[in-house]
């Protein structure tokens, strides 16, 4: 192909698809810090940093003493020092809440619903809150078009190697394809983790849907490679304490910085780090019977085979959660500067259209903007669906939205006020590359 054919392709994928692609980059880059964003506008989840730690038994003994009752799922540690520990718990009317504790003392804190900032970004970025057997693969398949722009941009950029200190000086529309083609550059590296992960996202819920039906490596029998073994004592007698069972884990795994743990019936579900290189939690995993301390399985990541590997390296990779803050402030500069090459990549085709009085714009430009903001706009009803019925407390058989903390509703609500503003603008750079025809001149309309 010549540069001139693959300049066209990557303006028309840009074009013609780049409506989705923007807000999926937007939302990917709220996504990639929304942990923090949580940590900020929530009073509860922030602590004054103190010395040692509470052990998670007097962390599960404060819960329980809080919320009689409760029944208590989960625990997790607390993402940085001045963080807070985390517990969610099913509560006598069977709704989830999430309860806030100080790692240092055991004292609560407060309590919020499960909807979080970090819940709503993951949720939408994940499936643009479309039903998720097909709204997964459908913003995976922008993974793909990632790799098409990456590609097609370094086959008609002559030596784009020696662009990265180059920058030349013009009129605004040379300072905005100077702007657009550095941003591509410095983010060749960015483009091609993304592309590669979220296409892999649609891949593993294709293989879920259409395929074996294996969709993690040790779990029930036909959904899993690794068949778990059942607990003997389940049901027989109360459970050890959950101090004693942790002591346990630490004998067995002392390298395991343990994040999470999880209360299954007669199981206790351990993970963390165990200082392997680019692999979420759950890659390194303990089960023990709660009642008798047995191990019934222990998973390393540095022993899982090359395709479960890259199962548990591919969000660390996506969300750049695999080098701390420091990466995650990283990825989410990177994730501003691909949305911002989809706004500059259709202000210099409109300009470009208009320069040429209209010979270049693409057709079915407008159909596929009309498309995409349809999708987006269906995700609006959808989502008050999801949020309704996985988050809310029912009213007379009617489940309502749940409450949410204010300061969740304002980063929420402010995100989405700045994403329709971003979006409108889109359309009217797009609206501005449709040609129009002369007004007819005012004495051919005389008799």
């Amino acid at each position: 192909m010549t540069r001139r054919a693959w300049f066209q392709v990557h303006s028309f994928a840009g074009v013609v698809l780049g409506l989705l692609l923007f807000v999926i980059c937007w939302s990917g880059s709220f996504a990639t810090l929304s942990h923090e964003l949580d940590w900020l506008v929530t009073p509860a989840a922030r602590v004054p940093a103190g010395g040692e730690r509470a052990s998670w038994g007097t962390i599960l003994a404060a819960v329980q003493a809080a919320y009689p009752g409760a029944r208590v799922t989960r625990l997790e540690a607390p993402l940085y020092s001045r963080s807070a520990a985390e517990a969610l718990i099913r509560l006598p009317d069977g709704q989830p809440s999430r309860i806030y504790l100080d790692p240092y003392s055991g004292e609560v804190r407060g309590a919020s619903s499960l909807l979080t900032v970090w819940r709503f970004f993951r949720s939408f970025h994940r499936s643009l809150f479309l039903p998720v057997a097909w709204g997964v693969p459908l913003v995976s398949l922008f993974g793909l078009l990632l790799l098409v722009l990456l590609v097609s941009s370094l086959c008609f950029h002559k030596r784009w190697w020696r662009g990265f200190f180059r920058f030349r000086r013009g009129g605004r529309r040379m300072l905005w394809s100077e702007l657009h083609r550095l941003a591509g550059l410095w983010s060749l590296g960015f483009l091609l983790v993304m592309g590669l992960t979220g296409s892999w996202y649609g891949i593993e819920k294709l293989r879920a849907g259409l395929g074996d039906g294996i969709t993690v490596y040790a779990g029930a029998p036909g959904r899993s490679v690794v068949t778990l073994v059942k607990p003997d004592g389940a049901g027989a007698g109360p459970p050890l304490p959950l101090d004693a069972l942790v002591r346990e884990a630490r004998r067995l795994r002392p390298e395991l910085s343990i994040r999470t743990l999880r209360f299954e019936p007669g199981v206790l579900y351990l993970d963390g780090q165990a200082g392997s290189l680019l692999l979420r939690d759950r890659a390194n995993q303990l089960r023990l019977d709660r009642h008798s301390g047995r191990l019934l399985y222990d998973q390393r990541g540095e022993a899982l085979p090359a395709y479960w590997r890259w199962v548990d390296t591919a969000d660390p990779l996506h969300f750049g959660s695999f080098a701390g803050l420091a990466g995650k402030l990283l990825w989410f500069c990177f994730g501003l500067s691909l949305s911002g090459l989809c706004l500059t990549g259709v202000w210099l085709h409109a300009e470009r259209v208009v320069r040429l009085q209209g010979r270049g714009r693409w057709p079915g430009t407008l159909a596929a903007a009309a498309v995409s903001l349809a999708l987006v706009a269906a995700s609006l009803p959808l989502g008050l669906q999801e949020l309704r019925s996985a988050y809310g407390a029912p009213v007379e058989g009617v489940r309502q939205l749940p409450a949410v903390a204010p300061g969740v509703a304002c980063v929420i609500l402010g995100w989405i006020g700045v994403s329709l503003l971003l979006l409108a603008f889109w359309a009217a750079l797009l609206w501005r590359s449709i040609p129009r025809a002369p007004l007819p001149r005012l004495e051919r309309l005389l008799p």
